[in-house]
């Protein structure tokens, strides 16, 4: 079986068994299948998470998942750091694999941050969102939440439709979920308004796109909705007034959407109430937001195994003792 890489840049880092052993992996935590291996503190693997955009629930998921597994969790300091006094991410980098790091998280808002770090690693890398080019653990953990939503396995997800409405064109989620579910059976339509809506994807043959609410909707199996960025937007304020006034009237969703077709949202957060998701949707059963960040543990849990384990000789030489977190399946 081809190593878990060291680097996670992307969802096509990953064979389609990996991917399965993964999610494997996260049920058996979930269900407290997997026993961890206690061990020397003073060995336990160090990592940390590098956030150059704001985050709630990746980074304080990561810090769980991290803490769970008995690893050093240290979050780096940015605004109190030399990055401010000019030094790059590499030199950055590189310091912390000085000082004993194993792993890093990063989020950043540069395009394609770790194609340079793919041959040539300073320490094991993993993709937190880079820009709008990809998220893949979220699109792993919302994987996952779809294999329970649907049940059945791989079988269970295979043929139905995914829908994805909203800011499309600046989400690296939709982005990482275009490229990761169509290889497990799943197809994609999109909704948004055409400022919002990549025209490079639309050629994929796994993919439509719906002129209305109301076919989009009979159209799918499950809503994956997502919010306007509008951090990313050029537009005036005066243009940015226009979209929030607009919006939700033809692309925002509300109960009565979800009770007339019987139909249940995803949302990776955070969640713009009033423009692509009402409250009342928010606070009923038909939104599986929160189910998405429960899974989000084990699955990343899992990630952290996987890379730290993969006893990559070219970060950790044969004769150096490397730091790895041992686990038994009960």
């Amino acid at each position: 079986m081809t190593p878990f890489p060291s680097v996670l840049e992307s969802v096509e880092d990953l064979t389609v068994n990996q991917i399965q052993t993964l999610l494997t992996l996260a049920e058996n935590i979930e269900r407290d299948k997997i026993h961890l291996t206690s061990q020397n503190s003073l060995k336990a693997p160090i990592v940390y998470t590098l956030f150059l955009e704001n985050s709630t629930r990746t980074k304080l998921s990561f810090a769980t998942s991290a803490l769970k597994l008995g690893a050093h969790y240290l979050d780096f300091p940015l605004q109190t750091s030399s990055v401010k006094k000019g030094e790059n991410i590499e030199e950055t980098l590189l310091t912390l694999k000085a000082q004993g790091a194993d792993l890093c998280i990063i989020r950043t808002n540069e395009n394609n941050f770790f194609k340079e770090y793919k041959n040539n690693p300073p320490l094991k890398l993993i993709n937190g969102g880079d820009g709008v080019n990809e998220h893949p653990t979220q699109a792993l953990l919302d994987l996952y939440e779809l294999l329970k939503f649907f049940q059945g396995g791989i079988k269970g997800i295979s043929g139905k439709t995914l829908g994805i409405a909203g800011d499309i064109i600046h989400s690296r989620v939709a982005h990482s979920l275009i490229k990761l579910l169509p290889k497990f059976g799943m197809k994609i339509c999109l909704y948004a308004p055409e400022y919002f809506l990549p025209y490079e994807i639309t050629e994929n043959p796994n993919i439509t796109v719906a002129k209305n609410k109301n076919d989009f909707l009979v159209s799918t199996d499950l809503v994956y909705l997502l919010r306007i960025q509008f951090e990313r937007l050029k537009n005036t304020e005066e243009e940015i007034t226009k979209i929030k006034d607009s919006y939700s009237v033809q692309f925002g969703f509300f109960l009565s959407d979800a009770e007339k077709h019987q139909r249940y949202f995803m949302h990776p957060g955070p969640v713009n109430i009033g423009l692509e998701i009402d409250l009342s949707l928010l606070k009923s059963k038909y939104y599986l937001g929160h189910r998405q960040v429960e899974s989000s543990i084990p699955v990343r849990m899992a990630i952290l195994l996987s890379m730290l384990n993969n006893q990559d000789q070219n970060l950790n030489p044969k004769g150096k003792n490397a730091a790895v977190i041992n686990y038994t399946t009960l």
